[in-house]
């Protein structure tokens, strides 16, 4: 079990957000949405690199019984919104092997399928369009962007309904703790409006203003 996504599991995306903002990293994936809502995703990336198609033809890739249990799918589409890296297919392989989910920088389709399995998908949007014979796969477990995010293969993928971000490796633990002193001090507030406290008064209290102040 990884210990660290565990934690992770435990937090809203926000207060993630919010540590992230403190300690002045770019982690927050602009314009990648859920398809479907209600369900929250964190896992290690798995990443996969595209371009457009040279003379002789391509694969969008045969990678998904690589990727481990648990793991995110993060396709590098370059934001393409005319044809797709991620379907039916790869759904249920994915919903099958214990997969947490996918984010594409792109579009998916055969939405129906994840709908149907509950399996989370992360993207630009929807589009019917193969990408087969347009886009090829070259590269696995490169860095690669997400929304204007690098991601690198292991890092920690957190989506929601609010959408996606980014954990680099190397400061997980780091951002986890202040998520988690975020997220303690939030719910203090909440609990001192509860008992009748002003929301001014709880606010200050609890230093609410300077939470997501970058540090340093």
């Amino acid at each position: 079990m990884d210990k660290i996504v565990e934690e992770y599991k435990k937090l809203s995306i926000a207060a993630v957000s919010d540590a992230l903002d403190r300690l002045g990293i770019h982690g927050t994936c602009l314009g990648i949405a859920p398809v479907n809502y209600g369900y929250q995703m964190v896992g290690r990336a798995f990443t996969v690199k595209y371009l457009p198609v040279a003379q002789d033809k391509g694969t969008v890739g045969d990678y998904i019984d690589e990727v481990p249990p648990g793991g995110v799918v993060v396709l590098d589409n370059n934001g393409r919104m005319d044809r797709t890296v991620w379907g039916d297919i790869l759904t249920s392989v994915a919903h099958m092997n214990g997969i947490a989910g996918t984010v594409v920088d792109g579009v998916c389709r055969d939405v129906k399928c994840s709908l149907d399995l509950k399996y989370p998908i992360f993207s630009r949007g929807k589009f019917m369009r193969t990408g087969k014979d347009r886009v090829d796969a070259v590269a696995y477990n490169v860095p690669v962007s997400i929304g204007d995010v690098q991601v690198r293969p292991g890092d920690i993928i957190f989506g929601s309904d609010d959408g996606v971000l980014v954990i680099h490796q190397e400061r997980e633990e780091e951002v986890l703790k202040v998520a988690q002193m975020i997220e303690e001090k939030e719910e203090g507030i909440r609990q001192e409006v509860l008992k009748g406290t002003p929301l001014k008064e709880a606010r200050e209290k609890y230093g609410y203003h300077q939470l997501q102040t970058r540090q340093g």
